[in-house]
């Protein structure tokens, strides 16, 4: 990012952080449109680059976050959690990262700009003295990742064959490594 590479960073962040929707579009993703919005959303961004997570007065910047949600999470490929995660990456000491199932747990169903707005407001009651990120790792390894494991474990323990398991996985890493 700071070396000028924000698209490449934005775009390898998607393709790591946010693949479960990436993929689906990582074919017909329209870059030069996700550049167009990317500098539309500049004069917003610019509003936070001085400002930090446990002093702002997200009321003030309403309008700013909600819109640059809205750009961000109506683009295919990032939608919701994607949103975030750039955002994060743009101004990463003001803005909260959120996965779905963050957005449950929290309370916040409809994952829209409202939503993420409201989201931010609440981390910010429960964890002002924290930097983003390390409410984000909190949040993934107390919400998130038990979930994951619970969801991995009742997979495993069904009726399948590993080797075909292990066969997706390798076309999976391989067409990736494609793109």
């Amino acid at each position: 990012m700071k070396k000028g590479f924000e698209i490449e960073a934005f775009l390898l962040m998607l393709s790591i952080w946010n693949f479960a929707r990436f993929r689906y579009v990582v074919r017909k993703f329209k870059l030069n449109q996700f550049k167009k919005m990317i500098s539309g959303s500049d004069s917003d961004f610019r509003k936070f680059q001085r400002l930090n997570f446990k002093t702002i007065d997200f009321n003030k910047y309403k309008k700013e976050i909600k819109r640059i949600f809205r750009n961000l999470s109506k683009f295919p490929g990032v939608e919701k959690t994607g949103a975030t995660k750039l955002i994060h990456l743009k101004v990463p000491n003001v803005f909260v990262m959120w996965d779905g199932y963050i957005r449950k747990y929290y309370g916040f169903k409809n994952g829209d700009a409202n939503d993420y707005f409201n989201f931010l407001k609440l981390m910010q009651e429960k964890f002002r003295d924290l930097d983003p990120k390390l409410i984000d790792e909190h949040n993934y390894k107390t919400i998130t990742e038990p979930i994951l494991r619970k969801n991995r474990k009742g997979r495993i323990t069904k009726k399948s064959n590993p080797s075909s398991r292990m066969q997706s996985v390798h076309y999976g890493v391989k067409k990736l490594g494609e793109c």
